[in-house]
């Protein structure tokens, strides 16, 4: 209940905030993040990208790979990205089936809504169609099914010479079709790096991020 009451919250915000002004970049990164959930944390590395919409909004997709504690494997996509990659697996028996796989690519894990000034805004995002896979610690299948999560992020576009961007990050993790509490439930830390696909004037150099 606490999740849905989260999902209401951030619909409130949608509806009322002030947009934020010329948004409308393409950024890709390198994420570095840490899982903590059920008394155990996973420790993973992968890319987040977000193609942009409209003045604020944002398509976000994400690939990660990770380890926890006990040294199993850690595995995290989109629904759709599995989907449409297995489609084109199959496109050599099945001619005319690449485009289907495509159009699946092309569906996000969620949406995200930029608040704040160019430069240094706060990112939102509800990301409810993610996928992950849970080895045990000798490899076999411990857990696979969809998950959500809600974002905050801190979005830094930094004074370079190449345009880049520094994203500290928190969320909320849900695993759906969980009956205990604490497999339902996870807290999402972590940060990225990543290029931006223009430069602006208004960003933040790296000495005054960390003053």
């Amino acid at each position: 209940m606490k999740f849905f009451r989260l999902l209401i919250l951030f619909g409130i915000i949608t509806l009322f905030s002030n947009p934020a002004q010329s948004q409308n970049d393409l950024y890709g990164g390198i994420t570095f993040e840490n899982l903590t959930y059920n008394k155990s944390s996973v420790y993973s590395i992968g890319t987040d990208f977000y193609a942009p919409f409209k003045d604020r909004f944002t398509l976000n997709y994400s690939f990660k790979l990770g380890l926890s504690k006990d040294h199993s494997f850690v595995f995290h996509s989109s629904v759709s990205t599995l989907l449409g990659t297995y489609l084109l697996a199959l496109n050599g028996n099945y001619p005319g089936i690449a485009t289907l796989g495509l159009i699946c690519l092309a569906i996000p894990e969620g949406v995200g809504m930029y608040m704040g000034p160019e430069g240094q805004a706060l990112h939102l995002s509800l990301n409810p169609l993610g996928m992950d896979y849970f080895s045990a610690g000798d490899f076999t299948q411990e857990y696979i099914g969809m998950s959500c999560s809600a974002v905050a992020r801190i979005h830094y576009k930094l004074k370079s010479h190449v345009p880049s961007y520094i994203t500290p990050m928190v969320g909320l993790y849900y695993r759906y079709k969980q009956t205990s509490i604490n497999e339902q439930y996870g807290i999402r830390v972590g940060v990225s790096f990543g290029l931006a696909s223009r430069n602006v004037d208004s960003g933040t150099s790296i000495q005054e991020l960390f003053r």
